[in-house]
Order: structure tokens, then C-alpha cells, then sequence
């Protein structure tokens, strides 16, 4: 066997393994590339964004607030009926 069909076949065998390398590097870049879009999409989906969440919090304090004013005026109320009462 000459030296040039040994090298050639060196060279033919050496260019099939790293085209077959570099082709599973690349299906495997691209299947993480759909794994992170998948990712991203269901992140937006499962969730709240920060200006969302501060917002119900801030919606949510205000309720509390006006509930606990309710119950304070009705504690108020029935604390001023028990010191009107004259068999204390």
C-alpha cells in the first residue's frame, strides 16, 4: 500500500468521525435550544411578575385595612354600649 492511499484513508476516516462528532454536537445544541424555549414559555405562564405581585400585595393591604377599621369601630361600639351600661 502507497503512503498516499494510507494517508488518504486516514484523512477520509478522521473526516467521518468529526463530521459525525460535530453533527451530535449540533443536535444536542438544538434540542437545548427547544428545551429553553419551552422553559421560557412556562415560566411567563407559571409565574406572577414582580409589578403584578406588588401590586395584589398592595390591593390586598388595603383591604385588611378597611376590614380591621371595620372591626375596630364595631369594637369601639360595643366597648362604649358596655361602659354606658349601668349593672357593670
Amino acid at each position: 500500500m502507497e503512503p498516499q492511499v494510507a494517508f488518504n484513508w486516514i484523512v477520509g476516516v478522521a473526516g467521518i468521525l468529526s463530521g459525525w462528532t460535530l453533527k451530535v454536537i449540533w443536535d444536542s445544541i438544538q434540542s437545548l435550544r427547544s428545551d429553553v424555549k419551552q422553559l421560557d414559555t412556562k415560566m411567563h405562564e407559571d409565574f406572577v411578575r414582580r409589578d403584578d405581585f406588588k401590586e395584589a400585595i398592595r390591593d390586598l393591604k388595603s383591604d385588611m385595612r378597611e376590614g380591621f377599621q371595620n372591626v375596630d369601630s364595631t369594637l369601639k361600639l360595643i366597648f362604649k354600649k358596655l361602659e354606658g351600661k349601668t349593672d357593670k
